[in-house]
């Protein structure tokens, strides 16, 4: 069910204007257990996705205030974890709904860039600061990086970031491994992304990404034992397949260190627990 699905329905809009006391004192005391707990991680995870702290604290308060406010219409319907999560991914992509149509490129020319083995090795030998990490990102387009990032600030699994997103597991795995190979190579400062893409790949050249991907499904532990057997099979002793390999663990490195803004989030928490002490009372 959808989140239009939630408020479209015509018993739970009669439920709302029914909702006791004691009914809102419960969902209060359930926000605090389940909704709260995951404001910090939601706060970073759209800070890397979206890069813009003013859009991060507009994205992240509307997507609180609006489970608070709402969320009578929907208690017999979805926890709020999930609640939460869907009305935050829809925030996310209309953000970019307006600004970049990164559904329309072909990006298989990612997948027919060559990497260098030895290169590959030593880049990730080397400590990267923030701040050229955030300007590569920001090259990164969207329907790249939001998948990658919900992976490596959230740790969220494949099939939970297809269902947020709406498109199939394989899907995900694509954007995912192409996501950190374009970052690779955005980060090594001498990829002409705009040339690269215009050009595309030679008609008839084989598909790669099938295979490719499966590197990032490794990475993450997303194959099964079968999988694992079969992939390793595939690439041992591959030189084709070992700096894609290296590029798609490298990558997830650079996140894993990552400080959080903790003053920015205690301004936007007190904003929403005073908002939440409004909706359902003071719970002591």
């Amino acid at each position: 069910m959808g989140i239009g699905d939630f408020s479209m329905s015509t018993q739970s809009l009669r439920e709302r204007f029914n909702t006791s006391k004691e009914e809102l004192a419960k969902l209060g005391l359930e926000f605090n257990s389940e909704a709260l707990p995951i404001l910090e991680i939601l706060y970073n995870t759209s800070f890397w996705i979206l890069l813009n702290k003013r859009a991060v604290k507009k994205i992240v308060k509307q997507t609180f205030f609006e489970a608070i406010e709402n969320c009578d219409i929907t208690k017999n319907y979805a926890d709020w974890n999930s609640w939460i999560h869907r009305i935050w991914m829809r925030e996310i992509l209309e953000f970019y709904s307006e600004k970049e149509n990164d559904k329309q490129t072909v990006f298989d020319f990612i997948d027919h860039t060559k990497v260098n083995l030895n290169a590959v090795e030593n880049f990730f030998k080397s400590t990267l600061p923030d701040d050229k990490l955030i300007k590569s990102l920001e090259k990164l387009p969207a329907v790249l990086r939001i998948p990658m990032i919900m992976k490596e600030i959230h740790s969220l699994n494949y099939e939970k970031i297809a269902e947020l997103i709406d498109v199939p597991n394989g899907v995900i795995a694509t954007r995912i491994y192409r996501a950190r190979k374009l970052l690779y190579l955005f980060l090594k400062n001498n990829f002409n992304y705009e040339e690269k893409k215009r050009m595309g790949v030679p008609e008839g050249s084989p598909k790669l990404i099938f295979d490719l991907r499966q590197c990032a499904l490794m990475a993450d532990d997303e194959l099964t034992d079968e999988q694992k057997t079969t992939f390793s099979v595939l690439t041992r002793d591959n030189d084709f397949y070992k700096p894609e390999i290296l590029i798609q663990s490298g990558v997830r490195k650079f996140f894993a260190n990552l400080s959080p803004d903790n003053a920015k989030i205690k301004r936007i928490k007190a904003k929403i627990v005073r908002k939440a002490i409004k909706r359902f009372g003071r719970q002591d």
